[in-house]
């Protein structure tokens, strides 16, 4: 992603993405925008000479363990839904080459967006609120990476 393309996603984003910005505590969406682009590894998904129809990327916290994926539609992202699948499944193989071991947090009132996370091979693993809005929250392992995270651990006996 680069500066240029903080103008075009403002234009172009969805009602939800819009909102959920908002619920994250962004005064507009430039704000949110400009601190993706400042803060995050970001990518955008589009056709060659064609409008942005994917924006996501990872955002890397100190107080995670693993990086949280982000993804934001244009409105008109879902027209073309092929194209839209393709590019979702290329950015997600071209993140986890670099972080095989992924976290999404979802707002649940977006039905298709979870379903979406689970057909790219994210796992929903807790739900939790913030404030009176509930999220899923999901991991992603690469399944030729050691990946752990829902077994039990158990010490080691020497």
């Amino acid at each position: 992603m680069h500066s240029y393309h903080i103008k075009e996603i403002e234009e172009t984003l969805s009602p939800e993405n819009r909102r959920e910005l908002m619920l994250l505590g962004y005064k507009s969406i430039e704000e949110a925008l400009t601190k993706m682009y400042n803060e995050a590894q970001a990518y955008v998904v589009k056709k060659e000479e064609g409008p942005i129809v994917l924006t996501g990327g990872l955002f890397f916290n100190e107080d995670q363990d693993l990086p949280q994926m982000f993804a934001m539609f244009s409105e008109d992202a879902f027209e073309n839904f092929t194209f839209l699948a393709r590019g979702s499944r290329m950015l997600v193989n071209y993140l986890t080459s670099y972080h095989p071991n992924l976290t999404m947090t979802v707002l649940s009132d977006y039905e298709g967006i979870i379903k979406w996370a689970e057909w790219l091979g994210f796992e929903p693993v807790g739900v939790f609120f913030v404030g009176e809005n509930k999220y899923v929250e999901f991991i992603y392992c690469n399944l030729d990476e050691n990946c752990v995270y829902d077994e039990p651990q158990r010490p080691v006996i020497h």
